[in-house]
C-alpha cells in the first residue's frame, strides 16, 4: 500500500475523514463527521524547534562555492524562445536577461505586481499609456563566447530579439504578444532611437506587459537574446546571454552546469562560482544524494520531510507559502456535445456542483500532510484558491466576510450540489449522459493522479456519471485540449502556462473572450457561454495601472467567477516545507525573482558559507 493510500485510508482532519470504499483511492468517499471547527483557523506559532530562521546575510555574502541541484530530465533544446518545455525555465533564465524583473517579496511571497530594473535602468510610460520608453543599462557585456565574444549590449540586440520571437515559425506565444499575428495582441510595434532607447507601442493600455517582459517562463517575450542568433550563434545548442551565469557543460543524460559571469552587470546577485543540475530520474537515489550532501537540496516530497529532518539534523528546514495565480491545475469544462446531446455544463449549475462538492479543508489537510506538520508545532497556514491561484493581497478568501454571499459556492455542501444536478438535469430534458473525464497521468506525476481520483469520486458523490480518460500528453492533450478553448466533450483535469505571473494577465490569459486559443482559454464567448460581465472586468483591470485599484477590479471579478464557475480551480494549497544544507544562506530573503528559480526558491541572492554544513 502506497502513502497516499494509508494517508487517504486512515487520515482524520479537524472535521472530517476520507475513506476509501473497496480498497483503492479511487473509490475515495468523504464522511462527514461531527462538530470541529470551518477551515480557516489560525495555525500555530512556531513550536517544534525544527525550523531554521530567515536570516538577511546578504551583507555578508562572497563568491565562491557550488550550489548542486538535481533535474530529471534533458531539456529538448536550449531555445527560451521556443515554446513547450517547461523543464527548460530555470536554464533559461540563469544565462538570459530581461528589460525589468520582477520586484521580489522580502522574506515574503511577492505580490507580482511591480517590477524593478533589469537590462533597462529606467522607463517612462506616455500618458495615453500607448507606448513605454525604456533607457538602457550602459556597459553590459555578452557572455564571452563566440561568435559574440563579451560584446557590449545595446538596442539593436533588444529589437533583433522580438523580431526573432515575433517571426518565428518554431511554436511559441507570439499570437499573444504581437498584434502583427493576432490582432487583439497588445504590442503593435517597436524602435529604438538610439543605442540606448527602445519605444515599445500598445494597441491599447495593459498593465500586465511589464511582467510579459519579465517573463522567464520559455516560448515568451522577455529574456532578451544577441542579434547575433541563428547567424552564427544557434540558441538551441548553446546559450549567449547576459546573465549572472554562463553554460559550462552539457553532458547529456548527466549533468548541465554553469559558471558564474564574471563581468555580470549586477554584482550584488549570483555568487556561485558554480551552479550544478546532475540529471537524477528516480526520486529514491535524490533523496540518498541529499542525505549524503552530493546535493544542496532536492525536492522532497511532504510526507519524507520530517522524517529525513530526523535522519539528519544537520539539514536546515524552512517554511515557505507557495504563491502563484496560475494554480497547479483546474477542471475544464468541455462546450461540445456528449454523444449528440448538449454539454451540461452550458448550465451553470452542475460547473456550481462541481465547486461545491470539493471539501477544500480536508483534500489540502491531506495532501498537505498539514494535520501532522501542526502537531509536531509547525507553523502551517493553509491557503483556499478562488478562480485563481493564491497571491498574497489579491486572492479574497472565500472564508472570510470579505468575499460575500457567492463565498457559498466554495463551501463544502453535498446536498445543495445535488439540488443543482437534479435541478439541472430536469431542465436537460432527462439523466446526464456518462462524462469522459480527461487527465494526464504519465507525465503530472503519481500525486496528481492520487488528486484527482478523488475529486473524481466527489462528482459521483453529487450525480455525476464519471468515466475516467486518461490522455497521452503529446498526442491528445496537446493537441486536442490544451489550446482548444473548451472544443471537446466532458471536463479536463488540465494545467496549462501563462505568460507571465501578473494576476490580471492571468485572467486575460484563461477567462479573456478576445485572447484566442491560449494554453488553457476557456474558451468563453466562443463554444463556451459568453459573459461581457467578465471581459468588462478584465478591460477594466487591463486599463488600471494603479496597483490598489486594479487589484480592487479583481476582487470584484472573484466574487462574479464564484458564482459563475466557468472553471473550477484546484481546491487550495498550504504552506510546504523544505531542506537545504546550511551552507547555502540567504535562503527565503528575496522571494519571487524573475531571473533565476526554482519553485519556492530563488537562486541569485543566496550564496555559500563554507563554515557551515554541506554534506552528511
Amino acid at each position: 500500500m502506497s502513502y497516499w493510500d494509508r494517508v487517504l485510508t486512515h487520515r482524520i482532519s479537524r472535521r472530517r475523514g476520507l475513506a476509501v470504499v473497496g480498497g483503492g483511492v479511487a473509490g475515495a468517499t468523504l464522511l462527514v463527521a461531527c462538530g470541529g471547527e470551518d477551515g480557516g483557523d489560525e495555525a500555530p506559532k512556531d513550536t517544534s524547534g525544527l525550523l531554521a530562521p530567515v536570516e538577511d546575510t546578504t551583507a555578508q555574502a562572497k563568491k565562491g562555492g557550488t550550489l548542486t541541484l538535481s533535474y530529471i530530465r534533458d531539456p529538448l533544446h536550449f531555445d527560451g524562445q521556443a515554446q513547450g518545455q517547461i523543464q527548460l525555465n530555470i536554464f533559461h533564465s540563469l544565462a538570459y536577461s530581461a528589460l525589468v524583473r520582477n520586484k521580489m517579496g522580502y522574506k515574503a511571497p511577492s505580490t507580482f505586481s511591480e517590477v524593478e530594473p533589469e537590462l533597462a535602468e529606467s522607463w517612462e510610460i506616455s500618458p495615453d499609456k500607448l507606448a513605454i520608453t525604456f533607457r538602457l543599462r550602459r556597459g553590459v557585456k555578452w557572455h564571452n563566447k563566440p561568435p559574440i565574444n563579451g560584446r557590449t549590449f545595446d538596442s539593436s540586440d533588444v529589437v533583433a530579439s522580438w523580431k526573432r520571437y515575433s517571426t518565428s515559425s518554431t511554436p511559441n506565444n507570439k499570437a499573444s504578444n504581437f498584434n502583427s499575428v493576432n490582432p487583439s495582441a497588445p504590442i503593435v510595434g517597436y524602435e529604438a532611437p538610439d543605442a540606448n532607447t527602445v519605444v515599445l507601442k500598445l494597441k491599447e493600455p495593459a498593465a500586465f506587459i511589464m511582467q510579459r517582459l519579465t517573463s522567464m517562463i520559455t516560448g515568451e517575450v522577455g529574456g532578451i537574446y544577441p542579434r547575433e542568433s541563428d547567424q552564427g550563434f544557434d540558441p538551441r545548442t548553446e546559450q549567449i546571454g547576459t546573465g549572472a551565469y554562463i553554460l559550462d557543460k552539457f553532458t547529456p543524460s548527466v549533468e548541465i552546469s554553469y559558471r558564474r559571469n564574471p563581468e555580470y552587470f549586477d554584482p550584488k546577485w549570483g555568487n556561485f562560482d558554480t551552479i550544478r543540475f546532475p540529471l537524477i530520474g528516480e526520486y529514491a537515489s535524490g533523496l540518498a544524494q541529499l542525505k549524503a550532501g552530493t546535493l544542496s537540496t532536492y525536492a522532497v516530497q511532504q510526507q519524507d520531510i520530517l522524517p529525513t529532518k530526523r535522519e539528519i539534523q544537520a539539514l536546515a528546514m524552512y517554511v515557505g507559502t507557495p504563491s502563484a495565480a496560475n494554480p497547479l491545475w483546474h477542471i475544464r469544462f468541455g462546450w461540445n456535445p456528449i454523444g449528440g446531446k448538449p454539454s451540461p455544463f452550458k448550465d451553470e449549475r452542475p460547473r456550481q456542483a462541481v465547486s461545491m462538492s470539493f471539501d477544500r479543508d480536508t483534500y489540502i489537510d491531506t495532501f498537505g500532510n498539514v494535520s501532522a506538520y501542526r502537531s509536531e508545532g509547525l507553523p502551517i497556514e493553509t491557503y483556499w484558491y478562488t478562480s485563481m491561484g493564491y497571491v498574497p493581497e489579491w486572492t479574497l478568501d472565500p472564508r472570510g466576510k470579505e468575499f460575500g454571499a457567492n463565498a457559498k459556492y466554495y463551501q463544502y455542501n453535498v446536498e445543495e450540489a445535488k439540488k443543482l444536478v437534479q435541478a439541472a438535469e430536469t431542465a436537460y430534458g432527462g439523466s446526464f449522459p456518462e462524462i469522459p473525464s480527461g487527465r494526464i497521468n504519465a507525465v503530472f506525476g503519481p500525486v496528481y493522479t492520487q488528486q484527482v481520483d478523488v475529486m473524481e469520486q466527489w462528482l459521483r458523490d453529487i450525480g455525476l456519471k464519471i468515466n475516467a480518460k486518461p490522455l497521452d500528453y503529446n498526442l491528445e492533450y496537446l493537441p486536442n485540449y490544451v489550446t482548444k478553448q473548451g472544443q471537446f466533450e466532458g471536463i479536463l483535469f488540465g494545467s496549462g502556462a501563462t505568460t507571465s505571473p501578473d494576476v490580471v494577465d492571468y485572467y486575460v490569459w484563461r477567462f479573456y473572450s478576445k485572447s484566442g486559443a491560449t494554453s488553457g482559454s476557456l474558451g468563453l464567448g466562443g463554444p463556451g457561454p459568453a459573459d461581457p460581465e467578465v471581459d468588462k472586468f478584465i478591460e477594466r483591470a487591463k486599463a488600471e495601472f494603479d496597483a490598489p485599484k486594479r487589484r480592487e477590479i479583481v476582487h470584484d471579478l472573484q466574487r462574479h467567477l464564484a458564482a459563475k464557475a466557468y472553471a473550477v480551480i484546484h481546491p487550495g494549497v498550504s504552506d510546504t516545507l523544505s531542506l537545504l544544507w546550511p551552507a547555502i544562506r540567504n535562503v527565503d530573503v528575496w522571494q519571487g525573482d524573475s531571473r533565476a528559480a526554482l519553485p519556492g526558491l530563488s537562486l541569485l541572492p543566496l550564496w555559500y558559507d563554507d563554515t557551515k554544513p554541506h554534506r552528511s
